[in-house]
């Protein structure tokens, strides 16, 4: 394959239009073009942004050597399957697909074919995860909040594939290890599929995770805290920062720490708590994440976030949405 790809774009909805403002900046692609359903809309934002607005999926498939699925979840698995079958590269948008077993056909396709299937799980690429990559240690509990404003956009999914979906594949990245048990429960509030959710996971090495979820909040919040022996994470993941505290011997040299970092006694343990608020790379989140997976294609290597791992955040994710309606049917039949 040439250094530079091609590069074919399916679905300018919200976030396709910043897909295709993307792909218009990375050098290492030729951006071809994009395919909507919607023509109208396609013919506005060719003029708009001048990118070539194809006549149907087949042209992108004949002239790509990557499709980037941005379309309605209901739609990714047929799209992808279409572009595995004729041998194209995938960057799909989270949830891989609608439902695991369809997620599982495009992984295992994908592996047959020997192309590279990569998912959107963006908060991968936050600069405050990036700024801890290596630094984390072996999590005990974790406690998630991921509140979002409503908006009517993504309502066709529950909020678990919608929203929590984030925070289980940053859960599944921080542990490195599997789900053996999940509890879970959910609200419909403005509309008929779930609106707020919380799921406890517990993982075989011990860690538990309290995930919260919601798109009713009046205010957005994004935070992730991680508690391990001897230190304590605190994300916040639409600040883009992290502040750790950890426990050390007196003769810790914290002012070593990149970013800003002090520390005060613990009493006569001789040990200090040293505060470290590390200093996070500053990027575009979603180009990097493009730009990576690029480079994996070009590279033959493993891309950021695989079909495997996404397809693992997908069955977690129908797993809670599962117990989380078991909840509900039980609340329903006492009313």
């Amino acid at each position: 394959m040439d250094t530079k790809v091609n590069v074919g774009l399916v679905g300018v909805g919200h976030l396709g239009r910043f897909h295709l403002q993307k792909f218009q900046k990375i050098e290492s692609c030729n951006f071809y073009g994009f395919f909507d359903v919607n023509q109208e809309k396609s013919k506005r934002i060719s003029q708009e942004t001048g990118a070539h607005s194809a006549e149907s999926l087949e042209e992108l498939l004949e002239n790509c050597d990557i499709i980037s699925v941005v379309a309605p979840t209901s739609e990714h698995y047929k799209i992808g399957k279409s572009a595995l079958e004729a041998g194209r590269h995938i960057f799909m948008e989270k949830p891989i697909t609608e439902s695991y077993d369809d997620g599982r056909e495009l992984v295992e396709l994908a592996e047959k074919k020997n192309l590279t299937l990569g998912i959107g799980h963006i908060e991968r690429f936050n600069p405050a995860v990036k700024a801890m990559q290596g630094r984390l240690g072996k999590p005990v509990f974790i406690e998630a909040h991921r509140l979002n404003p409503f908006n009517p956009r993504g309502l066709d999914v529950a909020v678990i594939l919608d929203v929590m979906i984030h925070d289980i594949d940053l859960c599944l990245h921080f542990t490195g290890s599997e789900v053996i048990d999940i509890h879970a429960a959910a609200a419909q509030v403005l509309s008929d599929k779930m609106d707020i959710a919380n799921a406890r996971l517990t993982f075989k090495s011990g860690c538990v995770a309290n995930l919260t979820a919601s798109r009713i909040s009046l205010s957005g919040m994004r935070k992730i805290r991680i508690f391990q022996k001897d230190s304590y994470l605190s994300f916040d993941l639409k600040a883009q920062k992290v502040d750790r505290y950890s426990l050390v011997d007196n003769d810790f040299q914290d002012k070593n720490n990149d970013g800003f970092s002090t520390s005060f006694a613990y009493g006569e343990s001789g040990k200090k708590i040293v505060y470290h608020q590390p200093k996070s790379p500053g990027y575009d989140m979603l180009e990097e994440e493009l730009r990576q997976f690029i480079a994996s294609v070009i590279e033959k290597s493993p891309p950021p976030v695989s079909g495997a791992e996404g397809l693992e955040a997908l069955r977690i994710a129908l797993e809670i949405e599962r117990k989380a309606q078991q909840s509900l049917d039980k609340i329903s039949a006492s009313l």
